[in-house]
């Protein structure tokens, strides 16, 4: 089967923007839908695409919360060199984290931050969503599980 990446997007309709950051192992096609609202009530929507999301589990450990910070901050400057002054962000999960740090790092007009993760060991749901992402994608794959 072949897969055909998520790529990041761009409403554009109104002077106000809002920048849509997406979930730990998500896409931006996980906020879409809400990107395609804030267009029809005249808001320009962006959403970037985190390095090694949306595609194989393999090339996400090869990134880190570090890139995926940046990838933020990039997609920020991105509005910005667009000429975009008053630019909102809207975070879900790790988006969500990075939303509430974009707030205390650059000038924005708002902040959402829907279900911002609150833990991060290895009981935290995040890391069960993780294992089942990757069975799903090797499955995807046609790739079975070891018997070990």
């Amino acid at each position: 089967m072949k897969f055909t990446p998520p790529k990041p997007f761009l409403f554009e309709t109104g002077k106000r923007a809002v920048l849509l950051l997406h979930g730990f192992t998500g896409s931006s096609a996980d906020v879409r839908m809400l990107g395609r609202f804030l267009q029809d009530h005249n808001y320009t929507a962006y959403a970037p695409q985190y390095k090694g999301h949306g595609v194989s589990p393999d090339l996400l450990l090869k990134t880190g919360p570090t890139d995926w910070w940046q990838d933020a901050l990039d997609a920020y400057q991105h509005l910005q060199d667009l000429g975009y002054r008053e630019i909102a962000v809207c975070g879900l999960s790790l988006g969500a984290l990075f939303s509430l740090k974009m707030g205390f790092t650059k000038p924005v007009k708002g902040i959402v931050s829907m279900s911002a993760p609150t833990r991060m060991d290895s009981s935290s749901p995040i890391i069960a969503g993780y294992m089942e992402y990757v069975r799903n994608y090797k499955r995807l794959e046609g790739k079975t599980p070891r018997a070990d």
